[in-house]
């Protein structure tokens, strides 16, 4: 597990929703998809199309050879997360998947999976919890060969509170933000003239922040006239630059991790308060270690 601010953890497979936070990761072991693989999961699908099972016409392809389903890499990735042993017995359910193919798998690759949290929010009554797991699916030379989400209901121990510290896009994560804004002079003097609102959006997550002349007055889902601008990004980017080594929004928003809505002269004329915001959330971030 590569996570700076957890240490220890509970027995093997009895992670409850408590023990998770948002950053942390784990690299799985390596297995090998075999040519006897892909044909059992031809077999068990259904899926007999010769792209998987017929190397004459595979040779025809781009490809050269067959390839593994895709689906099947998904299979593969779950049996990887179960051989971490984290949630054997406080597991409820898996909540749904969003995934996508980047680059074909062919029989006698050597793939690992790995693990990123980026979400744990607890359900509103109280005894279960979401955890947002982000899986990327490695080939032994890097590439990365399929991604996508996994969300699981997991047992929880307690009621809470929960800490919001990295709970990005959230009203309560909003409110912490804007607490540690109110500190902040440099971030005072680069609003001190301005009067409008900054959305922060994490996946389906959306906060606002209400700002006039170097405070912020409102935190809300909603302002009466929206945000003036907003940025937007997944749970995976947000993580990754909350907890990252450096503030590297630019470079994130110049490889698209991060887009911006609205009024883009008032996003320009604001560069250094939104950085100065991202300094404080990566704060926020890094105190979120109990």
């Amino acid at each position: 597990m590569n996570d700076r601010s957890y240490t220890g953890g509970p027995p093997a497979g009895e992670w409850h929703l408590e023990d998770f936070r948002v950053g942390q990761r784990w690299t799985t072991v390596e297995r090998e998809v075999t040519a006897a693989d892909v044909a059992d999961f031809a077999r068990l699908s259904g899926d007999t199309h010769p792209l998987h099972v017929d190397e004459e016409y595979a040779a025809s392809t781009r490809f050269g050879v067959p390839i593994a389903h895709g689906p099947l890499g998904v299979a593969v990735t779950m049996g990887l997360l179960h051989e971490l042993h984290l949630v054997d017995t406080t597991i409820v359910a898996l909540l749904g998947t969003t995934w996508r193919y980047l680059a074909p798998i062919r029989p006698g690759d050597r793939v690992h999976a790995e693990l990123l949290i980026t979400g744990v929010r607890r359900t509103r009554e109280g005894s279960t919890g979401v955890v947002d797991r982000d899986l990327r699916l490695v080939g032994s030379d890097g590439t990365v060969v399929q991604e996508g989400q996994l969300p699981c209901l997991v047992r929880a121990r307690g009621a809470g509170p929960d800490p919001a510290e990295r709970a990005f896009g959230t009203t309560a994560w909003g409110e912490l933000l804007a607490r540690s804004l109110a500190d902040d002079r440099a971030f005072a003097s680069a609003t001190a003239t301005w009067d409008g609102a900054i959305g922060l959006h994490c996946g389906e997550q959306g906060v606002q922040l209400r700002i006039y002349r170097g405070t912020v007055l409102e935190v809300a889902r909603r302002t009466p006239s929206g945000p003036t601008f907003a940025l937007h990004a997944s749970p995976r980017a947000w993580t990754e630059l909350a907890l990252g080594p450096t503030n590297d929004l630019i470079q994130r928003s110049g490889r698209g991790e991060f887009t911006m809505s609205g009024n883009a002269y008032e996003y320009l004329r604001l560069t250094k308060a939104v950085h100065l915001l991202v300094d404080a959330a990566r704060a926020l971030a890094g105190k979120d270690a109990a």
